[in-house]
């Protein structure tokens, strides 16, 4: 890890004081614990019956217990024994939830299903049982309870691990190190424990407060150390047995577990943050990014504001078909698809997967599979051809008028390249800037998508990025060569709920800033209300319906659109059942002669599956591709607002 790594580790960490007050909180707690013989004022079983059950004094800070004893020397000697089991107990679950985890995860194959057998198994037994099973052929070994329960616990976090070794192992990265000679014992270490650790400690912190929950349990009802050996479950036990005598003592014992286990859990949390490198949109406080996001919202309101009428198309899909080869011959996936995206606004394409939204939006720019052709229909980028049957995509398009933003952004970062290397490439190409020129730009376009460390990022490579920080490498990268029109094939799906709304903010900001046009593709209606301006609703490779976002909202014009609004769960009301459309999307083998949607449709006549649909022209630029529009309208059957 370089200075820089750990500088900007550092910075995180400090910017989670409460991460930083638990962390305190338990240095001092353990420390205290260990050096118990040198701190404690007495002895664990020196007895005062002078002073018996009395309260907080200079003699004793925390009081006694009735027969004397001092609660804050029997606190920090009874710490000895309940943090070295609960340390016994987490050294056992990583041990063996790690090397299970990992194996599972990184070799697959028969070693993935028996290890999952076997992790069945455990998760399966009853642990309390077990754990009074162990303390009855080992009587108040508390040490032997917390060694057989952290191997039946170890079960969860092998299942974490896991996880994030399984996701790691299909990583391009993963991929190289192998074909660079690697051994998989090199590439674990190297690669993938790295990805792992994030999870791993925010689980060993919440194991943490289990096992000393655990422990605490088994003191209290007797089965821990033997007086007069203290425990802190033995102490919380012996609080509550004279709690009408004497309550104050319930109050440092319990309040010694209870923070404890508190500062595991924000302990957990802070260093999740910090390892994992979770950096923010490119302002660094909560306050700061709610600011900005409110001034991109009020950006955009304003852009949708000001003029009632589309401004002039800047592309044009017109009657775009397209067809795959197959074993069984060629088969169509789009059919007649048509749309427009204006300058300077945002057009989303809905549907669910399989509805044609990513094949259509790699026509636009020719990047189909061999295997695929374009049969019928032309794309008109400013009035002239880029796309179509029989037109290849001219020279200058792609990557400079019309860029990609993929949904896996690590899939378009060659993993052997730094981040700087693939943007100065990426500006050279589209600019034809020099070598010193084009660093600066690409320094500069790594500030304009909120990387806090421009200079830094342009040393890393891309397996060293989150997936939030590699898609604003991607973003940047597709701006390098100062695009008109943005492709955004699903950027933000892969990507957790706070980096999704970073994500859109950064787009809005500079979709307003360089008036660029973008086609985003999604299945999220929460994505279409913040940030689209208008919507094109795809079904089984074709367009459906065609509105204003704000229209669609209100109420859709066509059954398909209807389903997906009702199953929203944005939309569900407490106490309801939430509406799911029924079956799937046809493959295209299975398109019906007339409505795609017909056989999921609850509104369907025989008329609907007699012949092909038109696309209707509503009012406005509104579209529906439905026969019984206008008698669905006056009934009002789609309002589901």
């Amino acid at each position: 890890m370089t200075a820089a790594s750990r500088r900007r580790r550092r910075s995180r960490w400090l910017k989670k004081p409460s991460a930083v007050v638990s962390a305190v909180f338990l240095v001092i707690v353990i420390g205290a614990c260990i050096a118990a013989p040198l701190v404690a004022p007495y002895g664990a079983a020196t007895t005062d019956f002078a002073h018996a059950g009395a309260g907080p004094s200079a003699a004793h800070l925390l009081g006694t217990d009735n027969l004397g004893r001092d609660v804050l020397s029997r606190l920090l000697y009874g710490g000895q024994n309940t943090l070295s089991a609960v340390a016994v107990g987490i050294i056992v679950a990583t041990i063996i939830g790690c090397s299970l985890g990992l194996l599972a995860g990184f070799r697959g194959g028969w070693w993935d299903r028996s290890i999952g057998w076997l992790l069945d198994g455990l998760l399966a037994l009853p642990s309390m049982i077990l754990l009074l099973a162990v303390l009855a052929v080992f009587p108040h070994n508390t040490m032997a309870a917390m060694i057989a329960f952290g191997v039946m616990i170890s079960a969860g976090l092998a299942r974490v691990v896991r996880a994030a070794a399984l996701s790691v192992r299909s990583e391009q990265f993963i991929d190289a190190a192998r074909v660079a000679g690697l051994s998989e014992g090199t590439i674990i270490v190297r690669h993938v424990v790295s990805k792992v650790l994030g999870p791993v400690i925010v689980q060993l912190t919440l194991l943490a407060a289990v096992f000393l929950l655990t422990e605490t349990g088994l003191g209290f009802l007797g089965l821990g150390p033997q007086p007069p050996t203290p425990s802190w479950g033995s102490l919380v036990g012996e609080a509550s047995s004279s709690i009408q005598v004497d309550p104050w003592l319930l109050v440092p014992t319990g309040g010694a577990v209870a923070l404890t286990v508190l500062a595991f859990g924000l302990l957990g949390d802070g260093v999740r943050d910090a390892v994992a490198g979770r950096w923010s949109a490119g302002v660094g406080t909560p306050q700061r990014r709610k600011r900005a996001r409110g001034q991109a919202a009020q950006a955009t309101a304003a852009s949708m504001a000001v003029r009632t009428d589309a401004p002039p198309a800047l592309l044009s899909v017109r009657g775009l078909s397209v067809e795959f080869e197959t074993a069984d011959g060629r088969r169509e996936v789009l059919r007649n698809v048509s749309f427009e995206i204006p300058s300077g606004r945002t057009v989303a394409l809905v549907g669910e997967s399989g509805s044609g939204k990513s094949v259509t939006a790699k026509a636009l720019l020719g990047l189909l599979p061999a295997t695929a052709q374009v049969t019928a229909g032309e794309v008109l980028l400013d009035g002239h051809p880029i796309a179509g049957a029989g037109i290849a995509t001219p020279a200058g398009i792609a990557g400079k008028r019309v860029a990609m933003i993929s949904q896996a952004p690590m899939v378009s970062l060659d993993p052997t390249l730094q981040i700087g290397k693939l943007l100065t490439d990426s500006v050279r190409r589209h600019t034809g800037r020099n070598a010193r020129a084009a660093r600066a730009r690409a320094l500069e376009l790594l500030g304009l998508v909120g990387i806090p460390d421009p200079t830094g990022m342009m040393r890393r490579y891309p397996h060293e990025l989150s997936g939030g920080m590699a898609q604003r490498v991607g973003i940047a990268r597709a701006l390098s060569g100062e695009p008109e029109l943005l492709l955004a094939d699903e950027p933000t799906t892969a990507l957790d709920v706070t980096v999704q709304a970073d994500i859109l903010d950064l787009l809005r900001r500079l979709q307003a800033e360089f008036g660029l046009a973008v086609l985003f593709v999604t299945h999220g209606w929460g994505v279409v209300a913040d940030i689209a301006h208008s919507c094109v609703v795809m079904y089984a490779g074709e367009v459906v319906e065609t509105a204003p976002a704000q229209d669609v909202f209100h109420q859709a014009r066509h059954p398909y659109t209807d389903g997906l609004m009702r199953s929203n769960p944005h939309f569900a009301e407490p106490g309801h059942r939430l509406t799911a459309l029924p079956g799937r999307v046809p493959a295209p083998s299975e398109w019906p002669v007339g409505c795609h949607f017909a056989n999921r449709c609850p509104f369907a006549t025989e008329q609907c599956t007699t012949a092909p649909i038109a696309l209707e022209q509503l009012s406005g630029s509104r579209t529906s591709r439905c026969i019984r529009i206008e008698e669905l309208e006056k009934a009002e059957a789609f309002d589901v607002r």
